[in-house]
């Protein structure tokens, strides 16, 4: 994703979010390239940038972030975050080896198809309704 810092102010600004320099060279690097980072590997990422920027001060800018919209959330294992850059629509293959997150999209109308598929399976099973699903799709083996 080519991103200038101007068109980065402007996203800050789009999302509510008041563009001061800390805010603005963290968001140009999360949002320069679609990635999937956990809170310490964004500190350490922000940090060798902006070396005075302190943990409390990233961790309350990815939550910020995170709730005006600006960045997706995935949990893969219980209580890991990671922060996902990619805010269109899409879907996640984990590389159960590597750790390695990707990206996956789908055709509106297979993804549709699979997505009230496994909702109907589920209320089936469950009697619960399903919102706002996203599949993680597990890799294993070579």
């Amino acid at each position: 994703m080519d991103l200038s810092y101007q068109k980065t102010k402007e996203l800050l600004e789009s999302h509510g979010i008041r563009p001061t320099s800390q805010r603005l060279e963290m968001a140009h690097l999360l949002l320069e390239r679609h990635q999937h980072l956990f809170a310490e590997e964004v500190f350490h990422l922000v940090n060798s940038h902006f070396p005075h920027a302190s943990r409390a001060t990233i961790f309350n800018n990815l939550k910020l972030f995170a709730e005006k919209g600006m960045l997706g959330t995935l949990e893969l294992k219980s209580g890991v975050t990671h922060f996902d850059s990619n805010i269109g629509p899409h879907h996640h293959a984990l590389n159960e080896e590597t750790g390695e997150i990707t990206d996956v999209e789908m055709d509106e109308v297979l993804e549709s198809k699979v997505l009230d598929e496994l909702k109907e399976s589920y209320f089936r099973k469950t009697g619960k309704k399903l919102e706002n699903v996203k599949l993680v799709i597990t890799l294993r083996g070579k």
